[in-house]
Formats: C-alpha cells, structure tokens, sequence
C-alpha cells in the first residue's frame, strides 16, 4: 500500500468517527428535549398554571401598592420643583443683569 491508500483509509475512519459522535450527541440530545417535553407536560399539568395565577396576582398587588406608596413623595418632590423653579424665575426677572 502506498501513502494515497493510508491517506483514503484515515479520512475514511475519521468520517466515521465523526458520524459516531454526531450520532452520540444526536441521542443524548433527543432523550434530553424528550425529558424537557415530559417535565412541561407535568408542570402544565400539576402546578404551572396555578403559579402563574398566583404570580400574576402579586405582580398586581405589588405595582398597586408601591404606586400608592411612591405617589405621595412623587407629588412632594414635583411641588418642590416646581416652587423652586417658580421662585428662581422670580428672582431672575427682578435682577435681569444678575441672570446666567
């Protein structure tokens, strides 16, 4: 046998070698998205939907309160702002050389 043959026998066995591990990742993989589709099933099933319900209470609850909680001080540092830039304007239009 000359180096040609031994060159088409390598290439031959590591063709094989990479059909073999495509092969094993193939089937672990398969059996991984056939558990994956198994547990959603039994999530679904059993608890998911429940779950959501219950989240999706809390979310609201949740936005609700804080709403009630922030708005006073969102009032309270608008007012002061607008105090603020009311008086400054004042300010700036009894000394019109003094403004920036």
């Amino acid at each position: 046998m000359n180096l040609g043959d031994w060159r088409d026998v390598s290439l031959i066995l590591l063709a094989l070698e990479a059909m073999l591990i495509g092969l094993i990742y193939g089937v672990i993989f398969y059996y991984l998205w056939k558990g994956a589709r198994i547990a959603h099933g039994w999530l679904s099933a059993i608890g998911l939907p429940l779950g959501r319900r219950y989240t999706r209470l809390i979310k609201r609850y949740t936005q609700h309160y804080s709403y009630k909680v922030a708005q006073p001080f969102a009032r309270a540092d608008m007012l002061l702002s607008r105090t603020k830039s009311i008086l400054h304007a004042l300010g700036a239009s009894r000394h019109p050389e003094q403004s920036p």
